[in-house]
């Protein structure tokens, strides 16, 4: 089952969501088996290539956004971070070269990671962002 951008997912912020969106369509294109039967192996390679370079954009911004914001939790964070990245990183540089079944599995962790990732972690950060906003428009 492919992920699909659901309201759930917003972190009640615009920038963050629209990155999560886009995060989420670069998934999209690689789960699709259609795409995966019609497409020229060079492409997919872009779309993992662009889900890579992607993230580590976002991240960077968010990232820099905790730091602007003072979120207390942002070490936490930031480790999930690091880790998915180097998990990012090691499905780029296999994918292609083994079975489609572990590029599925890869695919599969992918997914709910992200999922995950912006249910709980994300969430909290955007929860935290939007009471700070509203105290310090109030203050």
């Amino acid at each position: 089952m492919t992920i699909r951008w659901q309201p759930e997912f917003s972190v009640f912020d615009r920038e963050l969501d629209a990155h999560h969106r886009q995060l989420i369509r670069y998934i999209q294109v690689l789960d699709d088996p259609e795409n995966r039967r019609r497409a020229d192996p060079e492409f997919l390679k872009m779309i993992v290539e662009g889900l890579v370079s992607y993230t580590v954009f976002h991240f960077e911004a968010e990232e820099r956004m905790m730091r602007d914001a003072g979120f207390p939790r942002q070490e936490l964070h930031l480790q999930e971070h690091r880790d998915f990245e180097k998990d990012a990183l090691l499905f780029r540089d296999c994918f292609g070269r083994g079975s489609q079944r572990f590029e599925r599995i890869v695919l599969s962790y992918l997914k709910d990671w992200l999922s995950a990732h912006i249910l709980n972690s994300d969430k909290d950060f955007g929860a935290w962002l939007k009471e700070a906003a509203r105290e310090s428009s109030t203050g």
